[in-house]
């Protein structure tokens, strides 16, 4: 990597620093791993079984489990029989999960919304289309 590569890398690492101590970051992360990023999957899927949860959301299968037993002693979960491979199950949100999720997407999409506001249409657009070329890039380097 050649110096001034390495100097913006390192203004990027700093910038991201900076990023992590806003409150997006709460919000954000709490859809990437962990019980609500299970129950956002259910959500957009209707409903999954174990291994593809696992694959989605890049964890074991022992995490699957784990999360699975939590989501249903907290009822935010329904488990019934997979009809097309009787050794898996097939799981689902019910009214409870369903309900705790659009709350907490609720506030989430709220606080975007200022977010874009303050932005404005141009800064959005150029924030999106940029975070879209270099998912692009990452994904074709296989990184």
């Amino acid at each position: 990597m050649d110096l001034k590569l390495k100097e913006i890398k390192d203004a990027f690492l700093l910038q991201l620093y900076e990023i992590s101590k806003l409150k997006m970051v709460g919000y954000i992360a709490s859809f990437i791993q962990g019980e609500d990023a299970f129950l956002l999957r259910l959500y957009l899927n209707n409903e999954m079984n174990p291994k593809q949860l696992a694959e989605e959301l890049n964890i074991t299968k022992g995490r699957v489990t784990a999360l699975i037993n939590s989501l249903k002693r907290k009822n935010y979960i329904n488990i019934s029989p997979n009809n097309l491979d009787k050794r898996s199950i097939i799981i689902s949100l019910n009214d409870n999960g369903k309900n705790y999720l659009e709350e907490k997407l609720d506030v989430s999409n709220k606080y975007f919304d200022n977010v874009f506001t303050v932005l404005g249409e141009e800064d959005a657009t150029n924030l999106l289309n940029t975070i879209k070329r270099v998912l692009i890039k990452i994904k074709e380097a296989s990184l």
